[in-house]
């Protein structure tokens, strides 16, 4: 009997997505560059975001979609950084038509494009894939309130997880972090 290892995509510190998104805007590769901070900034699924298109997403406060993994509807809210960083990067893309799709690229391309744009900047040891900026953003909503159970049961409902066991499985929290938290009685009473 064959053992396959399946492989999951690693969460990114936003360190990491700053060099990657100044790599793409460098080679010019406006999409890419979006994607990184779409992805990150929604949460979605990459069967979601290629699906998005700019009439969906140009000057608008919220995205409407059904996921197609779920089928469940969803509305995020497009905030006013993430509002302008789609502004620009269409003017940057020159104004494509808005019925086309944002992000054009399979999602085999996709992948292979931000595993080579890690590689170049250095990020080493790390399984990169567009999947990656969800779990990025969910990790970091999850760090920025202090890694609260209220967080994680809202992350949960988000991401559309069965329990917030899931959802601490998949933003990765280690052994060591589960531990971290008996230094908070390291005090005398």
């Amino acid at each position: 009997m064959t053992t396959t290892i399946e492989k999951t995509s690693d969460y990114l510190s936003t360190d990491e997505l700053r060099k990657l998104k100044k790599y793409f805007k460098l080679i010019q590769n406006h999409s890419i560059s979006l994607l990184i901070e779409f992805g990150f900034r929604t949460l979605l699924r990459y069967s979601d975001l290629e699906r998005v298109k700019w009439l969906d997403i140009l000057q608008k406060d919220e995205l409407h979609l059904n996921e197609k993994k779920t089928n469940k509807k969803r509305i995020i809210r497009i905030g006013k950084v993430l509002k302008e960083i789609i502004s620009e990067h269409y003017e940057e893309m020159g104004n494509p038509p808005l019925e086309n799709v944002v992000f054009g690229y399979t999602l085999r391309h996709t992948n292979r494009l931000l595993q080579n744009g890690a590689e170049f900047v250095g990020i080493k040891k790390k399984h990169i894939s567009t999947h990656s900026l969800r779990k990025s953003g969910s990790r970091y909503i999850w760090d920025e309130n202090n890694r609260s159970d209220e967080s994680l049961i809202k992350l949960s409902m988000v991401l559309n997880h069965s329990s917030s066991a899931i959802t601490r499985r998949y933003l990765g929290i280690t052994k060591e972090e589960i531990a971290d938290i008996y230094e908070g009685f390291d005090f005398k009473l």
